[in-house]
């Protein structure tokens, strides 16, 4: 209702409408608008009384006929093939929605629409120029104008889907590039997960699933499988390259041919996740941007990246592709394909090894216009936030969160394949009494604890949260042997602990066990290993508790019922307790261990912000370092820091090389000018081989 306003003079209040009005007709509108006016006495002091009104909205005939049974088909090699298409004004049909709808065919001209003999707003849609070919177009459109009974008029373009039949034409070789990254720790995402279509040429591309698949040979000697026309393993899938040969048939044809795929295979730690940053690119699908048939898009979008960022190619790593997600109304007509690419916005997630990612972003975000002037490619943004406009309940704020989907995505096409990382941006309404902490531009975000039965860190409650809603997440690594060891716990360090949501992780025989309040969870199916890292997310909504385990995930039903929320008392333990026996260590005898978890913990994220490891209440044999190498080689702990981007244009490096060139120029003139001089004067030596003169010069 941002549309009314009050009036109040004395004890009248006029109720206003602001510009542009109320709306009545779908799919935005209604016919009517309830709301209250609260009335207070006693110049707002004394005591209120609520006022019930309604607004009813009288039509005007402001609507055309539009088409909305889509999508729409025409199958190929028929003739004269037709569709039915109904039309539908969103007009009081009492009023000024009216019958018979007059229809007329705009573009293309080899089109007729005729109605029903019903005359009841459903027409006929028939192509008259003999048959279409979907290997020639797959898709076309046709425009209308469309009136209703009172002639009020709506201009409407649709697009229409050329529909595959199939062919006995013959199939023949064709080949195909996969491309497969994910996180270290996710390896089992992989497994029986679709990698990609099978490609061979063959114009019936509706009837992938009709053709036989047979594996001929792989490289490496793995087994694959076929089903569907779609590879996939159930074999874990190492960082390395295959070359799978498929031998495919086409039944209804009597035609074989072979499809060569080039698999390759790579992985990266987590922190390329936290580091990566995101370009939104504007007319372009996921699908589009990695087809090779299409011009390499993907290729001079990295040159792009690399040429702005001043970076090589080799030091971009894309982490996934993904298309944005745009409402439309389903009242409306899908828009035409050449439309709909044009509004189409499609992520490119990526790492540069050299470079944060705030200052990528801000280097990028300043230099947008270069994508589309030197690279033909519209980039609409540089680290979108998905906050931006995004309005949560009252009593919570918004805080963007990037967490990794358990499996992975894929973006296909004919010639290509990308398996990425499922990477989700979103924009999470967490309690905002657990959001009064926020990070500093730089932030040690590890923390190693030494094992020696008394190590732990204690931090201030208001840094975390786990009461919904909420998300946390955390890296750890425990060091061989694996011990058992209390690696988190949230809650209070005095009585009553029980009017308070707290939670516990353990690690207890080589498991991690969970502990909410009185509620206890293990995976029992989750066997950890030593000097390996393990990616944990908690995301708590209403009470549902989504937990993560690498490409491992749990839900979980609680009960978060409490009635303590001061935060005073709230402190967050990492990798164990005081010594045992404390006050502390005794108000949670449901723990199997309280001694100290021998290993690292980094990357732990509450409600969007990093947790500085380095700003522990208290702290007892571990640091807020670099991680011990004992545990693993690649346990380096980064930290968060603002470095600023310089991009300088290529107009200056084109006046920096020809200086450089001019400067060339005259110190080579230099240079033979003087060869040219020392030649003149050593002439006469030459022809006067025993005259002494030189020698009579130099000594003088």
């Amino acid at each position: 209702m941002n549309s009314t306003y009050l009036n109040q003079s004395n004890n009248e209040v006029t109720i206003g409408i602001a510009s542009p009005g109320l709306t009545r007709d779908l799919p935005f509108g209604s016919s009517q608008y309830n709301f209250s006016i609260q009335v207070t006495d006693e110049g707002g002091a004394g005591v209120s009384t609520s006022v019930p009104v309604i607004i009813f909205v009288n039509d005007i005939n402001n609507n055309g006929p539009i088409p909305t049974n889509g999508p729409w088909y025409l199958t190929e090699g028929v003739t004269d093939p037709s569709t039915r298409i109904d039309f539908t004004d969103f007009d009081d049909p009492k009023l000024n929605n009216t019958l018979p709808f007059h229809v007329q065919s705009i573009s293309p001209t080899d089109f007729n629409i005729d109605p029903t003999i019903s005359y009841n707003g459903t027409f006929r849609l028939t192509y008259i120029g003999g048959s279409l070919n979907r290997s020639v177009a797959k898709n076309l459109s046709v425009t209308f104008n469309v009136t209703d009974g009172k002639g009020y008029p709506a201009v409407t373009t649709i697009p229409i889907i050329i529909a595959d039949v199939p062919s006995t034409t013959s199939i023949s070789a064709g080949s195909k590039t996969i491309n497969v990254i994910y996180v270290n720790g996710y390896i089992n995402s992989l497994r029986n997960t679709p990698l990609g279509s099978i490609y061979v040429n063959d114009p019936d591309d509706w009837f992938r699933a009709n053709r036989t698949y047979s594996i001929r040979d792989v490289s490496d000697g793995l087994s694959f499988n076929t089903t569907n026309g779609l590879l996939s393993t159930a074999n874990a899938l190492y960082p390395g390259t295959s070359t799978i040969r498929v031998d495919v048939t086409k039944p209804i044809a009597s035609s074989s041919a072979i499809s060569t795929i080039s698999l390759t295979v790579s992985s990266v730690d987590r922190e390329y996740v936290r580091k990566a940053a995101t370009i939104r690119i504007q007319g372009e699908y996921p699908e589009t941007l990695i087809d090779p048939s299409l011009g390499n898009r993907l290729n001079t979008l990295i040159n792009a990246l690399a040429s702005i960022l001043s970076v090589s190619t080799s030091s971009i790593t894309i982490l996934t592709i993904r298309s944005v997600y745009q409402y439309r109304s389903p009242y409306y007509p899908p828009l035409p394909y050449d439309l709909a690419k044009q509004q189409a916005l499609t992520d490119v997630v990526f790492y540069v090894s050299t470079l944060e990612k705030e200052s990528i972003e801000s280097t990028l975000a300043s230099n947008l216009a270069l994508f589309s002037s030197q690279f033909s490619i519209i980039a609409n943004a540089s680290g979108p936030n998905p906050c931006l406009n995004y309005n949560c309940p009252v009593g919570t704020v918004c805080r963007a969160t990037r967490t990794i989907q358990p499996l992975p995505t894929m973006i296909d096409s004919n010639q290509t394949s990308f398996v990425g990382i499922d990477i989700l941006d979103s924009a999470d309404c967490v309690n905002a009494t657990y959001a009064l902490y926020s990070s500093t531009t730089s932030a040690v975000l590890g923390r190693t604890f030494t094992g020696d039965g008394n190590s732990y860190a204690i931090f201030n409650g208001t840094q975390f949260s786990s009461l919904a809603p909420t998300r946390f997440s955390f890296d750890f690594i425990g060091q061989s042997p694996l011990t058992d060891g209390l690696i988190l716990l949230y809650g209070l360090n005095t009585v009553p602990i029980d009017d308070f949501f707290w939670i516990a992780i353990e690690l207890y025989q080589s498991q991690l066990r969970f502990h909410f309040r009185e509620f206890t969870f293990y995976p029992s199916n989750l066997t950890l290993n030593a000097s390996t890292w393990y990616h944990v997310e908690y995301q708590y909504v209403s009470s549902t508790i989504l937990l993560s385990i690498n490409d491992y995930q749990y839900f979980l039903t609680v009960n978060d019922t409490l009635n303590t929320y001061d935060l005073s008392n709230v402190r967050l333990y990492l990798g164990g307790f005081p010594t045992t026996g404390s006050i502390i260590s005794g108000l949670y005898p449901s723990l199997t261990q309280i001694n100290t978890f021998t290993g690292c913990i980094r990357n732990l994220l509450s409600n969007g912000y990093y947790i500085d490891m380095s700003s522990a209440i208290t702290t007892v044999n571990s640091n807020a370092e670099q991680c011990s190498c004992n545990l693993t080689n690649t346990c380096t702990t980064n930290t968060i820091e603002q470095i600023p981007a310089v991009i300088i244009p290529w107009y200056t490096w084109l006046i920096i090389v020809l200086v450089f060139l001019l400067l060339g120029t005259l110190i080579l003139i230099i240079f033979l000018a003087c060869v040219r001089k020392k030649e003149k004067q050593k002439k006469p030596t030459e022809f006067y081989s025993d005259d002494i003169r030189d020698s009579i010069v130099v000594y003088r």
